[in-house]
């Protein structure tokens, strides 16, 4: 009798445990998409991108309830990770225009963007900005959405705008991020019109971006109509894709992001 008391009690446990990594994962999936191109694994040494921290849960339970006397807690044997199938993960990063042009609603809009994308986006985002004497990964690739507060909150505009500095501080930094694919979004409203050791500054930013297309790096670029012509060749060199806006909306910017994404992601990776 005791003993088939307990084979229910145990059968009403694992029907709770399966419903409590359900609605985890469905969590999961409400605040930031699903989780593509993942699978949960025993952690045998094998590379892994992260702990499958409810599928650990639910193996730590399941073996207490099999072995009550082994005590409470997670063991290095219930540990499961995630694994990822197909194309390596995805990161985002923006590089940002913060010259002085931008002072004001533009630099308000990217701003909301940026966090925007930080609170929705499953992907890791990073944040590289460019104003004269200070070009910089203002944050590097987290999802963490305090430190892409905090870098918000820093960024200011002033000054001129190194645009060919902007493009190759963001091609060395995402290309030293080796087993990750790259989806570079330059955001800026003007043409550049500084860079160092007299360079001309509208050639410069030309070949920086050459060597992003060489890099293989995935590029968009969003700018105003008044600077076509200049982004145009701009895209063409970078081998990338053009957006010309009438203003910097960070809801059509971030209607871009989403549209790129989904381009970007193959389709055996999609969610």
């Amino acid at each position: 009798m005791e003993r088939e008391i307990r084979r229910l009690q145990q059968k009403d446990w694992n029907k709770s445990l399966r419903s409590l990594r359900y609605r985890q994962i469905r969590r999961s999936r409400d605040m930031g998409g699903d989780l593509p191109g993942r699978e949960a694994a025993v952690r045998d040494g094998e590379p892994a991108i992260g702990i499958a921290v409810a599928e650990t849960m639910v193996t730590a339970a399941a073996r207490r309830l099999e072995n009550p006397g082994r005590g409470f807690g997670v063991r290095p044997e219930d540990l499961r990770v995630y694994r990822r199938q197909g194309a390596p993960p995805m990161e985002v990063c923006l590089l940002l225009d913060t010259s002085g042009s931008m002072n004001g609603k533009r630099i308000n809009e990217v701003k909301m963007l940026a966090d925007q994308l930080a609170k929705q986006m499953y992907e890791p985002l990073s944040l590289v900005t460019f104003q004269e004497g200070d070009v910089q990964v203002k944050v590097a690739a987290t999802r963490n959405t305090s430190r892409v507060k905090n870098g918000l909150s820093a960024m200011v505009a002033a000054g001129l705008t190194p645009l060919g500095d902007g493009i190759r501080l963001a091609t060395k930094y995402l290309a030293g991020r080796r087993g990750k694919k790259h989806l570079l979004i330059l955001i800026t409203d003007g043409l550049p019109t500084w860079a160092g050791g007299n360079r001309d500054p509208y050639q410069d930013a030309i070949e920086a971006a050459g060597l992003a297309a060489k890099a293989g790096i995935r590029f968009i670029c969003i700018g105003l109509e008044p600077q076509r012509f200049f982004l145009e060749k701009l895209a063409a060199e970078a081998d990338a894709s053009l957006y010309i806006v009438d203003d910097l909306d960070h809801r059509e910017m971030a209607a871009i992001t989403r549209k790129e994404k989904t381009r970007a992601r193959p389709a055996n990776d999609a969610p």
